[in-house]
């Protein structure tokens, strides 16, 4: 399908599924070269075929640990040698344990930070380097956290606020390239994050769903976890607007908010 992105390279991390997969498929349907970055070959395979449904070029997988440093920036480097323009990159993979610090554990801590912050910076720094490599515009998105801006953030919380300072960095730093830099900041969204979360933790958010009314995944659900989709829609929106403006952040968040 020819599209507004046909013949640019766009890589997106955590494609597996979730949000990710949604923004790969939306990428994909219009035109975009992809390279689908996650935990499970299966699963990028399963998102693969998605977006050929959707009318989409043929789309590349790789699956790989994001905790480990070196293969992400290998395959950014390699995309920036063998294709024309890399005109994105996604970084959405992330990982979220919410509960307290007395009861998470350095294991947890450790995986949050490196997969929510280092391996953005490593792809980030990667991509740029590629970008400036091929002299044409392009577009780093970062997908952070509404719970970076909670009085308490939690662990989780804190790599999201360093999602939107290195962020702000790199806006910066790239102000003399063709570069943009953005951050979506979504609030509840359907997603898979909770994959992790201790059973007390899930047993808290059905309580939290209760005081409200609902039955998680229940009539009205909507109204506080909102459809992924419209992250796809703004990360498409951010990557077809003119080179010389620059979107820091856009805040997506369902109308209703579980808290303050």
């Amino acid at each position: 399908m020819a599209g507004g992105f046909a013949g640019k390279a766009v890589i997106v991390t955590g494609a597996s599924s979730g949000i990710g997969r949604v923004i790969a498929v939306e990428l994909g349907r219009h035109g975009a070269d992809l390279w689908l970055i996650g935990r499970s070959q299966a699963e990028l395979e399963e998102t693969a075929r998605q977006i050929a449904a959707a009318g989409g070029p043929p789309a590349r997988v790789a699956a790989m640990d994001l905790q480990r440093r070196g293969p992400l920036a290998a395959l950014i480097a390699e995309v920036g040698a063998t294709h024309p323009h890399l005109f994105g990159l996604i970084s959405n993979a992330g990982v979220m344990y919410p509960e307290p610090i007395m009861d998470g554990t350095v294991d947890r801590w450790q995986q949050m930070l490196d997969i929510n912050v280092m391996a953005m910076l490593e792809g980030c720094q990667a991509a740029v380097k590629a970008m400036r490599g091929h002299g044409r515009p392009g577009h780093l998105i970062n997908i952070g956290s509404v719970q970076a801006r909670f009085e308490v953030p939690g662990v989780y919380g804190v790599t999201k606020q360093a999602t939107l300072a290195i962020g702000d960095t790199l806006r910066e730093e790239l102000e003399q390239d063709d570069i943009r830099v953005a951050t979506i900041v979504p609030g509840g969204f359907t997603t898979n994050l909770a994959r992790g979360f201790l059973p007390e933790t899930l047993d808290h958010l059905a309580r939290g769903f209760e005081s409200m009314g609902l039955e998680f995944g229940g009539p009205g659900t909507e109204r506080v976890l909102s459809d992924p989709q419209h992250i796809a829609n703004m990360v498409r929106y951010v990557m077809e607007q003119p080179i010389a403006l620059n979107i820091q952040e856009i805040v997506l968040r369902p109308p209703v908010s579980t808290k303050a």
